[in-house]
């Protein structure tokens, strides 16, 4: 009980000073947790935000978009036929996370588009880990995916001195930051995370996820019941496990992590199999990274 109340007052001290989230975000995310959401969904959400109509008008005008002599795209609506659907899920989405983290103020060691990259990367792979395995929501994975650090940006906000120390303490010792947080009793990002989502009011599945996201072993995960949660909570693991691996951005540390073996067997690999998608996931990044990197 008492760590729930320290959470809880930690969160209710940063009221004035946290970013409020955009109201888009949260329509976003319930939107993509349905399988049924279309095009048209998304275009009644996008058009009540500028600041995301500029941004896919933007993306949309690009020359990998447009044909020759094509005149220039000027309505939202003509913009997401022309960039697709997914296209416009992702920049709508990023755009709205990377919003609350750019207004965020960062330590000199601990840079937002680093974790923005990282976050990003753990979604593309929470893509290729969902189809992998049939997992039948992968919208609902790429937004846990995009989301899942979002405690370390209210540590930051909470006090962005100490999280750099913490950053340097932990690479001084060779041990991520999650671990640090357990072993010196400090705030824990993935608990003050869920925390965090609670306040906002998000689905409950997305606050479990990111409660949870470090924790290998079902058995760990307190009140979680669902086969299809847990699955949902795995993808998310090892995104970002292999996401470490492969360096993709910089979320406070550079520790790769192996799952253990009956883990990669859960998704039908081995050491070799998993060499072989770390390659494909690496390419599914670096395809998805320049229309995101103009946001």
């Amino acid at each position: 009980m008492t760590e729930e109340i320290e959470y809880e007052n930690i969160i209710l001290s940063l009221k004035d000073r946290l970013p409020s989230l955009p109201q888009i975000l949260q329509d976003l995310v319930g939107k993509l947790s349905d399988p049924n959401s279309n095009l048209d969904h998304v275009e009644e959400l996008v058009q009540i935000d500028q600041a995301i109509t500029a941004q896919i008008l933007k993306v949309s005008n690009k020359l990998e978009f447009l044909e020759p002599h094509e005149p220039r795209i000027v309505t939202i609506h003509d913009a997401l036929h022309k960039i697709g659907f997914e296209n416009a899920k992702r920049i709508a989405l990023n755009f709205s996370v990377l919003k609350i983290m750019r207004i965020t103020k960062f330590p000199t060691n601990f840079c937002c588009e680093d974790l923005w990259q990282h976050s990003l990367g753990v979604a593309v792979t929470s893509l290729v880990l969902s189809d992998l395995i049939g997992f039948e929501n992968p919208d609902q994975a790429y937004a846990c995916g995009l989301i899942h650090d979002i405690g370390k940006l209210v540590k930051v906000s909470h006090n962005y001195r100490v999280f750099s120390k913490e950053i340097a303490s932990g690479y001084r010792k060779g041990i991520d930051s999650h671990d640090l947080e357990v072993r010196r009793g400090l705030i824990r990002h993935d608990l003050l995370g869920s925390k965090m989502l609670e306040h906002w009011k998000m689905p409950s599945d997305l606050i479990t996820v990111v409660k949870w996201h470090h924790s290998e072993n079902r058995a760990e995960r307190e009140e979680v019941d669902s086969p299809c949660l847990h699955q949902l909570i795995d993808i998310v693991y090892f995104a970002n496990l292999i996401v470490n691996k492969l360096n993709i951005g910089y979320s406070g540390h550079r520790i790769a992590k192996v799952p253990s073996p009956k883990f990669l067997r859960s998704f039908g690999l081995d050491e070799t199999k998993l060499e072989s998608l770390e390659i494909e996931i690496q390419e599914k990044y670096d395809q998805s990274c320049p229309a995101l990197l103009m946001l």
